[in-house]
């Protein structure tokens, strides 16, 4: 059966028009193919560049967390060697206040004179009794000064090693308490730092995880549209050889239907000089043509 011109053209003009919203849609998807893509080539960059920042921050966390450690355990080291010291330290501001003591208890302890003056004293009555001739009264009275003195000078000798041994000890501990102080301190600054890259850190361990959340969302996306992508391509090329056909049908038709009309105006001009009728100029033109 001869299909229907008006019915093939009526399909051609549904198939074009259909092709066309196919061409717009698939012309639409390419566009957010693209934004899809400059999104991700945007998140990309950012993303390997943070990576590549949490692992600087994390060295840098960590060699700030193991110079605290070191100094914690120099710290613990200076503070040791104060509480060693302590109970020495004790002992010589005892034994100082005990040399102090001693030295007001002997004679003359009041306004009392250096060693030195107490040695020349003490041999000045020694030559004394040697070279001056005296009573045995006078002898013993200068003998029991010497003693005097002798004691005397016992305690200023007492008093200046217990001064000296204090002294020493006092230098020391305190020498040990401003190290501790300064460990202290640095542990404090090396600690802030490692705090200040901790957090900065964690910033970043977030902003990634962020961005790896937007960029699977993005995947998602550009994988759907890809898939409508296709899809449309799929469906234009299906509809663009439905046009072709309906194109060769419709052509086909009306190729035919010319033929025959050519072949029956013809068939009628033949008739018409058959039966010696006159032929118009209209149809020379159409058997000319023929």
């Amino acid at each position: 059966m001869e299909s229907d011109p008006k019915a093939l053209s009526l399909e051609l003009s549904r198939d074009a028009r259909e092709a066309r919203e196919l061409q717009r849609k698939l012309s639409a998807l390419g566009k957010d193919k693209l934004s899809v893509i400059r999104q991700l080539r945007e998140i990309n960059p950012e993303l390997s560049s943070i990576v590549s920042k949490i692992s600087e921050l994390k060295a840098a966390r960590d060699r700030e967390t193991a110079s605290v450690k070191e100094l914690k355990a120099r710290r613990q080291e200076a503070n040791d060697a104060v509480k060693a010291i302590g109970p020495e330290l004790k002992s010589a501001l005892d034994a100082k206040e005990d040399a102090i003591s001693g030295l007001s208890r002997a004679k003359g302890g009041k306004g009392r004179k250096p060693a030195s003056r107490l040695y020349s004293e003490m041999e000045a009555l020694e030559m004394r009794i040697i070279t001056e001739p005296m009573p045995f009264s006078k002898e013993k009275e200068l003998m029991d000064v010497i003693r005097e003195k002798r004691k005397q000078l016992e305690a200023v000798k007492a008093f200046s090693e217990a001064m000296k041994s204090h002294r020493e000890l006092f230098s020391k501990f305190s020498e040990l308490r401003k190290q501790s102080y300064a460990i202290h301190s640095e542990v404090q600054k090396h600690a802030a730092e490692s705090q200040k890259f901790h957090e900065e850190l964690m910033a970043a361990v977030a902003r990634v995880r962020e961005l790896r959340q937007k960029k699977k969302a993005v995947v998602g996306q550009l994988g759907k549209v890809k898939g409508e992508y296709a899809s449309a391509g799929s469906a234009l090329q299906q509809r663009l050889g439905e046009v072709s056909e309906a194109k060769k049908q419709l052509e086909a038709v009306s190729a035919t239907r010319k033929k025959e009309t050519e072949e029956k105006k013809e068939q009628e001009l033949t008739e018409k000089l058959k039966s010696g009728k006159k032929l118009t100029a209209r149809d020379l033109i159409a058997l000319q043509g023929s």
